[in-house]
Order: structure tokens, then C-alpha cells, then sequence
């Protein structure tokens, strides 16, 4: 046998992720602490390879007077520099629990400084309109 046998292949490169952002067909609802704080009919999925879905929702969607903004500040792959904000209702906090991508460009524009939401308290319900 010759030495090369031996040799671990090379593998190619993983592929890029593929990104697909779809528009919703029913109404998207948001619950935190078991109250609804955001609803729409508008609301985007995210589908990145590799991790869980995410639905992004127009500012306007979201019950007003619950987000305040937050000094976090995160660069994710893709997407770019989220920014976030903190969820504050009657009966509880939910620090950065909110955030969006207002840089987001090529495959993830869509998403571009629309909300999404995710955290222990937070449940997304999609339902037909």
C-alpha cells in the first residue's frame, strides 16, 4: 500500500446556506406571558438551512407602547447587526426577547426592519385568516 491511501480526503466546502423568506397565508400571532402582543397578516417566514423558522412582523403589528429599545446589539451571520428591544407588559419583562435587521440585504432585504420575536415566554400561533 502506498502512503496515499492513507490520506483523509478533502472535502469540499459546505454550500452557502439557502435562505427563503415567504410570505404568510393566514394572520401570524404573537403571544408573550400568555398575552397577545403583536398580530399580522403581513408577516414573513425565514427558512434558513440548519435553523428553526423565524416569522418577522411590521412594527406596526406589534400593541403599542410594549417594546422599548434596547442597547443590544448583535452581528449575525447573514442577516447582518440585529438590534433589539425589550418586551414590557403589565405582568412581565422580556429583555431583548424582540429584535430586527435594519442592514439586512441580498437574500435577507425582505426582512429588513421588520420584528421578530423568540425567548421562554414567547409563542408564535399562525391561524387562517
Amino acid at each position: 500500500m502506498n502512503q496515499s491511501q492513507y490520506e483523509v480526503p478533502i472535502m469540499p466546502a459546505p454550500a452557502a446556506r439557502p435562505v427563503t423568506v415567504t410570505p404568510i397565508a393566514g394572520r401570524v400571532h404573537v403571544i408573550f406571558d400568555d398575552a397577545e402582543i403583536a398580530s399580522s397578516t403581513k408577516a414573513l417566514r425565514l427558512e434558513w438551512q440548519g435553523r428553526a423558522p423565524q416569522y418577522f412582523l411590521p412594527l406596526d403589528d406589534v400593541h403599542p407602547g410594549i417594546l422599548e429599545a434596547s442597547d443590544t446589539q448583535r452581528d449575525d451571520e447573514g442577516p447582518g447587526m440585529a438590534h433589539f428591544y425589550t418586551i414590557k407588559t403589565l405582568t412581565a419583562d422580556g429583555v431583548d426577547e424582540a429584535w430586527y435587521y435594519p442592514y439586512a440585504e441580498g437574500d435577507f432585504a425582505p426582512i429588513r426592519d421588520l420584528l421578530t420575536f423568540a425567548g421562554a415566554r414567547i409563542r408564535i400561533e399562525v391561524t387562517e385568516v
